[in-house]
């Protein structure tokens, strides 16, 4: 019970985090990218990263970085592969603030995201 209770806290902030940047995104980058990606939270809690990029001589990287910028998690993607997806476990992250980057060549696409553990309550019974 308590993990399904982390799971959907975690899916919901991370999901409400990345609608507001998307919303933000779409109003003030008017110009197209040659790095297209969709990042969102799947009903297990883990994170599902789709990328589609215009150039195929182009590496692409993917980086998940803590609240000290330290990499946590690193991937690189040969040349070649222009649309992929990956699927990232970050059960094993610490609670903390992340921040999710994609890039390829000379475009890069940042997301962040909070892990927690949910806050229970306690509950005393008398009979």
């Amino acid at each position: 019970m308590r993990t399904s209770i982390k799971t959907i806290l975690v899916a919901f902030a991370i999901v409400t985090s990345f609608a507001f940047t998307a919303n933000a995104e779409g109003r003030d980058n008017k110009k197209t990218s040659d790095l297209n990606t969709g990042v969102f939270v799947n009903k297990e809690g883990k994170i599902n990263v789709l990328v589609d990029q215009a150039n195929e001589d182009a590496t692409t990287t993917i980086l998940i970085k803590n609240e000290s910028g330290e990499v946590v998690y690193s991937e690189v993607v040969e040349k070649g592969n222009q649309r992929f997806g990956r699927v990232l476990n970050v059960e094993k992250l610490e609670d903390g603030q992340y921040e999710l980057e994609v890039k390829s060549k000379n475009d890069s696409q940042i997301k962040t995201f909070q892990v927690s553990e949910p806050k229970t309550e306690r509950v005393i019974e008398m009979q």
